[in-house]
Parts: structure tokens; C-alpha cells; sequence
């Protein structure tokens, strides 16, 4: 690939303008942009790890094959089929439920912006940020000014997705599961103070969680629940290579609203957060709804590192949540917008 040397002075970041495709299969067909990163520019930074480099397919950007690791050509598959043909307007995919605390967040995927019925229907291109094809790899002085481009180009996107990889077999009925859960978990369960004011959602009598017993008792036929499809789905989930990468979760630090992709699955950062934290109130403290037998049968959790930094995120949110209050007086803001967000 030719690349156009970048003006730093205005500011100007490579984008993927992604065509859109009939099927999930085809072929990622894109060109390389050139754009001012403003507050305007709507596009969506793409987090991944590149994949096994044994293992590479092509895309064509701007007309000529470009080979990729296909863990990359499956991300870029899947963020066009969930997101095309524009990040701000309209989907094919959709979370599942409602993320409770996430208002904002859903918000912002949506697109509920301020917007003009001209510029409501007029379509716009799918523009992608990927590192691995908007720096220039052979350049040594651009690439070395990554790191410090990365943070201002995660902080600007709508969006920064964290891809997971392809769904297993079991990943939708884990999904289910994961939202079943995030139903019936209170609000601010997990979150500071919450505890003082309502003990009885918390260890030993876990109230809010009755309801969902189901999830981890034994199946018709005795089968343990953790050898069971839904927590085997979940296992799978928590068990990304992506969640073992430190540097890569440190990235994704500093998005405003990082999610993860799982095939065509959108999961808010905040629903990862809080299973993991119900997981770790069951491991490590009696309760009545969920046995010590089961406790003793919970793995070493796998997001201890991710559990660090998604933490950030919440004590990130609840400030900004209290600068909107402050600047609103004291009601919540209607609408979304960058300098505000």
C-alpha cells in the first residue's frame, strides 16, 4: 500500500471508508481516507488483537488485494454487518438489553445527536480506524508517534470496539444468560456505597439475585451447572485472549465508550463489569442463594486484569455523570454531544 504522508499540523488521521455487503462472508472492500480529526469526524476505532500470522486472507483497499490475518478480515466483517452504512444513524444489530447505568452509552450508539432531517437522510460511509492499515507500518517515525496519536484518536471516536472473535457454539445462550443477569441486578449493585444502603443485596442474603437461581441450579438431568451450555458460553466469553492482554485493555482505557464485539453481539464494558463482580461476591463470601459447593467450583476468575481497568471506567463515568449534574443543575442532560460526553 501507498501511503500519503500525514500533515501532523492539521491534524490528520487515516480512515477505512468501508463499502457495505450483502453477506457477512464477503469480501472487506475499503479505501484509505484522509481526514482533520475534528469533533465532527464520526467514525469508530477498532481494538484487536492481529491474529495468528500463519493464518491470512485479502481484502481490497481501493481496488488492489491487501493481505490481513484473518482475525483482522473477521473484525472488519463484523463491525461492517453490525454497523454499516453509518456509525451515527441506523443498525442491523442491537445490544440485547438495555445495560442498566448506561443511558449515556446507549445514547450514544443510537445516535441520539442534535441533528438536521437533511442530515438525518443522508447516508454516510462507515469509517474505521485499524492501526494495523491506517499507520503506516514501514514508516518508523509514524509509527513511534502511535501511542500518543491512539489516545487522542480513541478519545474522539464514537465508538472504540474491543473484537472478541467469532462467536463458539455456546455464545448466544451465554448472552441471554449475561442479560438475564444484568436484569435483575439493581442498578448500582457493586457500586460504591451501594453496599451501606442495601445490605440485603449483598452477602449473605444476595435478595436481588433469588429470582435468577435457576441459572446456576442443577439441570433435569443432574448436569452441574457450570458444565452446563450457558456458563460454558460464559467461560468461553471471560476467556478471550483479548482480556489477557494487558496492553491492549490499557488502550481501550482510553476510549469514552469502549464495548466489545463477539461475532454480532454488542456487550457494553459495563455489563462485563458487573458479572465479573458477581462472580467474585459468590467466590469469596457466604450467600444464601448460591451454595459453597458452587463457590468452591468457580474457576480463577480470568478478568482480574480487566476487572482493574473496567473499574477505571466506572469511577471515569460517575465523575463525568457528576460534572453533567453540576452543569445541568442538578438534571440529567437530554442529549449527547462530545463536549459534554
Amino acid at each position: 500500500m501507498n501511503y500519503r504522508r500525514l500533515d501532523s499540523a492539521r491534524r490528520e488521521i487515516r480512515l477505512l471508508e468501508v463499502q457495505s455487503a450483502r453477506n457477512l462472508e464477503d469480501p472487506v472492500e475499503c479505501r484509505v481516507v484522509t481526514y482533520r480529526l475534528t469533533e465532527k469526524l464520526d467514525f469508530i476505532a477498532l481494538s484487536s488483537l492481529y491474529g495468528d500470522p500463519n493464518e491470512v486472507d485479502q481484502i481490497y483497499v481501493g481496488g488492489q488485494p491487501v493481505h490481513l490475518t484473518k482475525h483482522l478480515i473477521q473484525a472488519l466483517q463484523n463491525v461492517r454487518a453490525v454497523f454499516y452504512p453509518t456509525v451515527s444513524q441506523r443498525y442491523q444489530r442491537t445490544p440485547a438489553r438495555k445495560p442498566h447505568g448506561a443511558s449515556r452509552w446507549l445514547r450514544q450508539l443510537f445516535g441520539f445527536k442534535s441533528k438536521s432531517k437533511d442530515e438525518l437522510n443522508q447516508p454516510r460511509p462507515l469509517l474505521v480506524w485499524l492501526d494495523y492499515l491506517c499507520v503506516n507500518q514501514k514508516d518508523e517515525a509514524e509509527k513511534s508517534k502511535q501511542l500518543v496519536e491512539m489516545y487522542y484518536i480513541y478519545k474522539a471516536a464514537e465508538l472504540v470496539v474491543g473484537w472478541l472473535g467469532p462467536k463458539s457454539e455456546y455464545t448466544d445462550v451465554a448472552m441471554q444468560t449475561l442479560g438475564e443477569i444484568e436484569d435483575a441486578m439493581p442498578a448500582a449493585w457493586g457500586d460504591p456505597g451501594d453496599r451501606e444502603k442495601h445490605p440485603e443485596n449483598y452477602s449473605p442474603q444476595h435478595k436481588w439475585a433469588e429470582p435468577i437461581t435457576h441459572i446456576w441450579s442443577p439441570g433435569p438431568d443432574g448436569e452441574i451447572p457450570f458444565m452446563m451450555p450457558h456458563w460454558v458460553g460464559c467461560n468461553d466469553f471471560m476467556g478471550r485472549q483479548y482480556f489477557q492482554r494487558r496492553w491492549i485493555l490499557e488502550e481501550l482505557a482510553l476510549a469514552r465508550f469502549p464495548t466489545f464485539l463477539i461475532g454480532d453481539i454488542i456487550v457494553p464494558w459495563k455489563q462485563v463489569l458487573r458479572l465479573n463482580r458477581m462472580m467474585e461476591e459468590f467466590k469469596y463470601n457466604p450467600s444464601d442463594v448460591f451454595s459453597p459447593e458452587l463457590s468452591a467450583m468457580i474457576a480463577d476468575l480470568p478478568l482480574e486484569t480487566a476487572h482493574k481497568l473496567l473499574d477505571e471506567f466506572a469511577k471515569k463515568e460517575a465523575l463525568e455523570e457528576a460534572k453533567i449534574l453540576k452543569e445541568t443543575g442538578g438534571s440529567r442532560a437530554t442529549s449527547s454531544t462530545r463536549s459534554t460526553e
